[in-house]
């Protein structure tokens, strides 16, 4: 066991690691973040975007325009700049579905074209390429494809999207239930991609499950009071809030898919600081808090190779899209380990993946707004 002076060290460093840290990684996000919520998890991913300094986020993007007028996401955002003290750009996307593939959107209504306008704005202007990531639809994305696929292929540097399931299997998932034909546009688009899919065999899963209880029980108070006027739906103000209580804490299991990938954007590895206690640090940060010989491979990406087929059978003259189904007119295949890539797919390494990552989820908001 520690003494209490070179725990302190440890704390020390660790701090240090972070706040020292620049913003290395320009980054596009883009989320289905509503308040009231229809799944919290989404605010759990975007407080984990503001509780790594590695980004250097140009916007964040309110995936679902027709739903973001009536439900708007916007309070969180507003409330996590707070907490971070960090101001970004912040756009509403496209209200309808792409009508097909190579769609462009044009005649959408002015209001939501922000998005896209931003995305192609923030490409033309930086200096590095940018990631891209996505946790809802990916209908933003690929209209800003469809007006300037040399720009996007020239400037930006991965395009995480978490949606679908894994390869070769029904894709009737909620994500791809948004914009079935974006989800599918990106796989023939020719960027850097990076599919992240919810739930899947053979280990093609982001899914893990975090006690709200503990994570949000070790987070600074106006975290806590973040999480509680989201988990609530509060009508108070957002603000204003976070300085209020103290509240109960939530209790109960959260399911989460965006940490792992959002670790890898990052440039982040997960280290084991001791017995179920794992952390994700930046290379730098876990050398200084003396985890340097402590990493571990709790996930990864393997090349793949995805394309999209006439499928073998008819399909029917008319084939409405519901429920998160790909139209039948098209088949999604992918495979896996290829040398002949042009994407990556996401993939778990270790059994115990599901509890590495709630633990990490723990430790990295932990460190939020202190």
């Amino acid at each position: 066991m520690l003494g209490s002076t070179a725990a302190l060290l440890v704390v020390m460093a660790l701090g240090a690691g972070t706040q020292g840290v620049e913003a290395e990684v320009p980054i596009l996000y883009s989320t289905d973040l509503f308040h009231p919520h229809e799944d919290p998890d989404d605010h759990y991913d975007l407080a984990c975007l503001f509780a790594m300094p590695e980004f250097d986020i140009k916007g964040v993007i309110l995936d679902l325009g027709e739903r973001q007028a009536k439900t708007p996401g916007r309070p969180a955002v507003e409330q996590m700049m707070h907490i971070a003290g960090r101001r970004v750009p912040v756009a509403v996307g496209l209200n309808r579905r792409l009508r097909t593939r190579d769609d462009k959107a044009l005649e959408q209504p002015e209001p939501y074209q922000e998005a896209v306008k931003l995305i192609l704005k923030t490409l033309r202007e930086s200096p590095q390429k940018v990631t891209i990531f996505t946790t809802g639809s990916c209908r933003d994305v690929a209209a800003a494809f469809n007006r300037e696929p040399a720009l996007m292929k020239e400037k930006v540097r991965a395009v995480y999207f978490n949606i679908g399931r894994g390869p070769n299997e029904r894709q009737d998932e909620w994500n791809v239930g948004y914009d079935p034909a974006s989800y599918l546009r990106l796989f023939e688009s020719g960027l850097p991609i990076y599919w992240c899919p919810c739930f899947g065999k053979d280990g093609h899963e982001t899914l893990y499950v975090a006690d709200q209880t503990a994570v949000v029980g070790a987070s600074a108070p106006a975290v806590q009071n973040y999480f509680v006027y989201c988990l609530t739906k509060s009508k108070e103000e957002p603000i204003a809030f976070l300085k209020s209580g103290p509240h109960p804490l939530p209790k109960g299991p959260r399911n989460m898919w965006c940490t792992a990938p959002m670790l890898h954007a990052a440039g982040r590895n997960v280290y084991q600081r001791g017995p179920g206690d794992f952390v994700a640090l930046a290379p730098t940060a876990a050398e200084q808090a003396g985890l340097g010989d402590k990493e571990i491979d709790a996930f990864g990406f393997v090349p793949m190779r995805a394309s999209l087929e006439a499928p073998t059978e008819p399909a029917p003259a008319v084939e409405p899209v519901k429920n998160g189904k790909l139209p039948a007119t098209t088949e999604l295949r992918v495979r896996v380990g290829t040398k002949a890539s042009n994407g990556s797919v996401f993939r778990t390494i270790r059994r115990d993946y599901k509890e590495v990552l709630a633990s990490c989820l723990k430790n990295l908001l932990a460190d939020l707004g202190r």
